[in-house]
């Protein structure tokens, strides 16, 4: 009888054990895209450039590039530590810096950008990339909202330098507009309805310190006031 019980243990340890093992494998391990050139991302055969932008960045007169991948397969992908592990399509963001010779990547975020199921009501979104002014903006469209981040290239790195969310209530037609400024260090609040003409506007004050493109999560995920999130 104790040997039994000691095989049957020993038979549900194994299955522990396996079943441990095939979570970690099933978990999707983004590639390092680090200083490779375009070329190197483009010809990637697991993935696809979703949404591309150039320009100047670092004000060094080449053009820069930023991108947007997704695989092209859907895999098990974790959001969040707390997160159940769903087949999903991820999406990577790229910044490259551009030479006389090529473009290479010095900046690779796996988190911040939305996947195409994660835009609420709207059944499929896509973030819309542009370079103006030398800042890359990064903009997400939903049903009835939408929202845009600012960052400009500073010492090495892309800091946030504004961003602009907006929202209307289907129901009653009230709006609300947020534009945060993280030079002035305020935060523009308009209110209002859309079927009115005078609107409410009020200065909140922005007190936490800029974050780089590199430290960005989950979007809105980061409070940088109080019910402010970014």
């Amino acid at each position: 009888m104790m040997n039994k019980e000691k095989d049957t243990l020993f038979i549900l340890f194994l299955l522990v054990l396996s079943f441990s093992s095939f979570s970690q494998k099933g978990v999707f391990s983004f590639p390092n895209f680090m200083s490779q050139t375009f070329s190197d991302v483009q010809n990637n055969p697991n993935w696809n450039i979703l949404s591309k932008a150039s320009g100047d960045l670092n004000l060094d007169e080449h053009r820069d590039l930023t991108l947007v991948l997704e695989t092209r397969d859907s895999v098990f992908e974790k959001r969040c530590s707390g997160c159940k592990l769903l087949k999903n399509k991820p999406r990577v963001l790229l910044v490259l810096l551009g030479d006389e010779i090529s473009y290479k990547v010095f900046i690779q975020n796996n988190k911040f950008i939305a996947r195409g199921d994660e835009g609420g009501m709207a059944s499929y979104i896509q973030p819309e990339l542009s370079i103006r002014n030398n800042n890359l903006i990064i903009y997400y469209q939903f049903t009835r909202s939408n929202i845009s981040y600012s960052f400009e290239y500073a010492k090495g790195k892309m800091i946030i330098n504004r961003a602009r969310v907006n929202s209307v209530q289907s129901a009653t037609g009230d709006f609300e507009g947020n534009i945060y400024n993280f030079k002035k260090k305020n935060i523009i609040v308009t209110t209002g309805n859309i079927s009115e003409e005078e609107d409410e506007v009020d200065t909140l004050k922005l007190s936490v310190q800029p974050k780089t493109l590199s430290k960005f999560q989950e979007m809105m995920e980061w409070e940088v006031a109080p019910d402010k999130y970014l």
